[in-house]
C-alpha cells in the first residue's frame, strides 16, 4: 500500500508539517510520495530529499535566520501589526496609510517584492538538486495564469519549481517558464491532495493549515475583498480536504503567513495535532491493509 502525503500551504504556518513528520517519522509510517503547495512544497522537497526531519531542519533552521526573511517577517506579520501602537487611533491611522500605500503599489507593479533576492536565497538552500535527487518521489504545485489551470512540477531544478508554488499573487510577481506565467498553487490547490489521486496513491495523508474565517464584513474595500477571497479559498480546501483518507489540522490559526520567528511554537502545534490523531490513523491505516478498495473522502481524524 503506498502512502502519500499531501502539505498545504500558509506561510509560516506551514512550520507545523515539520512536527507532523517528527511523529510520522518516529512511528515508522512510511511515506512513498509527498506534495506540497507553496509553504508547504518547501518543507516537503527538504524532507523528500534525505527522508530524515533532522535534515529537513539543518536545512530549513538556518534558511528562516537570513535578513530577507526576518524583514518579510517585519513588513507582513500579525504581532508586527499588533505592536504598532497601543493607541487604537493612531493604530487606525497607520493601517490606513499603510493599506492606501499597499493598495497603490498593487495597482501599478505586478507584486510588493522582487522575487530575485529569493530565488538566490532558495539557490543556496537546495543547490542544483533535481527532482530526480529526492529519495522520496515529490512534486509541487503552482498555477498557470494563462490558462488559468493548476501545473504539476515533478521534474527539473527544484528551487526554480519552488519559487512557483511559493509566488503569492500580490506579495510576489508571477514567475515565466516558457509560455506561462506561474504564481502560488495555493490559488487553485491549496491542499495538494488531487495531485496525490491522480498518482493512483493508495492512502492520503493531507495537513491542512487553514486560518479560520472571522465571521464579519470588513469595513475597507480591501477588507471586503480579502474576505472574499476566504471566502472561495476555504470552499475550494473543503474539496480537496475531501480527496484525503485521513487529515491532519494543527491549530495554528492565531499565527499570520509570515511569524516565521514562532517557528519552534509553531512545529509544536503540528507535533500535538499528529499525536493526538495517531492512534486513530492507525486504526485507518490497518482498516485500509485489510480493505484496499475500500475508499471514500473527507476521512477526518
Amino acid at each position: 500500500m503506498k502512502i502519500g502525503l499531501a502539505l498545504g500551504g500558509g506561510g509560516a504556518r506551514g512550520l507545523a508539517h515539520i512536527g507532523v513528520l517528527e511523529v510520522l517519522e518516529k512511528e515508522k509510517i512510511p511515506i512513498d510520495f509527498i506534495s506540497g503547495t507553496s509553504m508547504g512544497a518547501v518543507v516537503g522537497a527538504l524532507y523528500a530529499k534525505k527522508g530524515k526531519v533532522d535534515y529537513l531542519k539543518s536545512k530549513i533552521f538556518p534558511f528562516l535566520k537570513r535578513e530577507l526573511i526576518k524583514e518579510l517577517e517585519e513588513r507582513f506579520s500579525l504581532a508586527s501589526q499588533k505592536d504598532i501602537s497601543k493607541n487604537p487611533k493612531v493604530k487606525k491611522a497607520f493601517l490606513f496609510i499603510r493599506e492606501f500605500y499597499l493598495w497603490n503599489i498593487r495597482i501599478v507593479k505586478k507584486g510588493l517584492i522582487d522575487y530575485r533576492p529569493f530565488e538566490v536565497l532558495f539557490k543556496e538552500a537546495l543547490d542544483e538538486w533535481k527532482f530526480s535527487d529526492c529519495k522520496i518521489p515529490f512534486l509541487c504545485v503552482a498555477v498557470d495564469l494563462v490558462k488559468g489551470e493548476e501545473v504539476y512540477l515533478g521534474e527539473g531544478l527544484l528551487y526554480k519549481a519552488l519559487l512557483a508554488s511559493c509566488a503569492l499573487p500580490g506579495v510576489f510577481p508571477p514567475l515565466r517558464e516558457g509560455e506561462k506565467y506561474l504564481v502560488d498553487g495555493g490559488v487553485l490547490e491549496a491542499l495538494p491532495t488531487l495531485a496525490l489521486r491522480k498518482k493512483k496513491i493508495d492512502f492520503i495523508l493531507g495537513v491542512s493549515l487553514e486560518k479560520k474565517r472571522q465571521e464579519r464584513v470588513g469595513r475597507s474595500s480591501i477588507d471586503i475583498l480579502l474576505n472574499v477571497d476566504e471566502i472561495r479559498y476555504n470552499r475550494l480546501l473543503e474539496i480537496f480536504k475531501n480527496l484525503a483518507d485521513f487529515i491532519f489540522e494543527p491549530e495554528v490559526s492565531d499565527f499570520g503567513w509570515a511569524d516565521f520567528s514562532k517557528v519552534d511554537t509553531i512545529i509544536e502545534r503540528g507535533r500535538q495535532e499528529a499525536l493526538e490523531k495517531l492512534p486513530q490513523l492507525k486504526k485507518r491505516l490497518k482498516r485500509r491493509r485489510f480493505f484496499p478498495f475500500f475508499r471514500k473522502g473527507g476521512c477526518y481524524g
